[in-house]
C-alpha cells in the first residue's frame, strides 16, 4: 500500500496524507467531545499531551541526547513555543467540549488569517494590499460566527484564542525549525505542555475507569496520527494545491454533530465559515503566486 502511494505524483500523495489526517483529527475531536461529558477540557488536554509525549519517546531514545534528540540550540524559543502551543491546545479542547464541533472547527480555521499580520511582524514578510484586504474580509467571517450581538459565549472566544495561539505557534515553528529537527520540536512542545497542563488538570481531576482510559488512549493515538500525517502531507505536497482538502474537516464535524450529538449546523457558522475558507484559500494562493514570481525573478538574474 505504502509503495503504491509513494509511486503517485507528489501532490496526490500529499492529498492522501492530508485526507487521512482529517479522518484522524475528526476521530480525536469526537472522542474528546464525548469524554467531555465526564472530564474537564483541561484534563483531556493533559491526557492528550502526556500520551503524545509517550508516543515520541522511542524516537528520542533512537536520537539520543545529541542534536536531533532532546538537545536544542534555541531553548528559550522552544520554551515560548511550547507554552503558546499548550495554551492553544487547552483553549482548543475547551471549545471542542463546549461548542458544536463544526463551530469550534470553523473558528479554528481563522488561524490562517492571523498568520498574515503575525508573519509581517515577526518574520518581516512583506504583505501586499490584496492579502491584507482578504484578511480583513476574513475577520468579518469571524464576527459573523461569534455574533457579538447575541449572548456572550465564552467557549467561542476560547476557540478564537486557540486560533490566535496556533497562528503564533506556527510562526515560532518557522523560526525554530531552522535550528532543530522535528522530533526535537515535538519533544519540547509536549514536555512543556505536560508541565503547564498538569496543574489545571489536577484542579479538575477525575480518575478514569478502564473503559474511559481506553477512549483516552484512542484519542491520544488519533491525535498523534493526525499530527504525523499532517506534517507528512505538507512535506510532500504543495500547500496551495492540497490545503483545500483540510477544510473537509468542517463537513465531517457537522456530520458528527448531527449524527452523534444531535446538533444542527447553524446559519452563522455556515456563512462565517464560507467567508473564512474562501479568504484563507485566496491568501494561500496569493502567497504561492508571490513565491513563484520571486523564483522566476531569481532565475532571470
Amino acid at each position: 500500500m505504502l509503495k503504491f502511494i509513494s509511486s503517485l505524483p507528489k501532490n496526490i500523495q500529499g492529498a492522501f496524507w492530508l485526507a487521512s489526517s482529517v479522518f484522524a483529527f475528526t476521530a480525536m475531536a469526537t472522542l474528546a467531545k464525548y469524554l467531555g461529558n465526564d472530564f474537564h477540557a483541561f484534563q483531556i488536554s493533559f491526557f492528550r499531551a502526556f500520551f503524545s509525549l509517550i508516543v515520541i519517546i522511542p524516537f528520542l531514545i533512537k536520537a539520543g541526547a545529541s542534536q536531533g534528540g532532546v538537545r536544542t540550540k534555541v531553548p528559550f524559543l522552544q520554551l515560548i513555543r511550547g507554552t503558546v502551543s499548550a495554551i492553544g491546545i487547552m483553549m482548543g479542547f475547551y471549545a471542542i467540549v463546549n461548542l458544536p464541533l463544526a463551530d469550534a472547527q470553523a473558528i479554528r480555521f481563522s488561524s490562517s488569517l492571523f498568520l498574515v499580520p503575525l508573519a509581517a511582524i515577526f518574520l518581516k514578510e512583506k504583505i501586499g494590499i490584496r492579502r491584507s484586504l482578504a484578511a480583513v474580509v476574513g475577520f468579518t467571517g469571524i464576527l459573523i460566527m461569534l455574533n457579538p450581538s447575541a449572548d456572550y459565549n465564552f467557549a467561542s472566544f476560547m476557540a478564537l484564542g486557540a486560533a490566535i495561539a496556533f497562528a503564533f505557534a506556527a510562526i515560532l515553528v518557522n523560526i525554530v525549525s531552522k535550528y532543530d529537527k522535528p522530533v526535537t520540536l515535538m519533544f519540547y512542545s509536549n514536555i512543556v505542555s505536560v508541565l503547564i497542563m498538569i496543574i489545571p488538570a489536577l484542579i479538575f481531576w477525575k480518575t478514569p475507569d478502564f473503559q474511559q482510559l481506553i477512549l483516552i488512549l484512542l484519542m491520544a493515538i488519533c491525535a498523534s496520527i493526525a499530527h504525523n500525517f499532517f506534517i507528512r502531507a505538507y512535506a510532500i505536497g504543495e500547500a496551495s494545491v492540497i490545503a483545500p482538502i483540510d477544510y473537509i474537516r468542517l463537513l465531517f464535524a457537522a456530520a458528527i454533530d448531527f449524527l452523534i450529538f444531535g446538533i444542527i449546523f447553524g446559519l452563522n457558522t455556515l456563512f462565517g465559515s464560507i467567508i473564512i475558507i474562501l479568504t484563507s484559500l485566496y491568501i494561500l494562493r496569493r502567497e504561492a503566486k508571490v513565491k513563484e514570481n520571486k523564483e522566476q525573478n531569481l532565475q532571470e538574474i
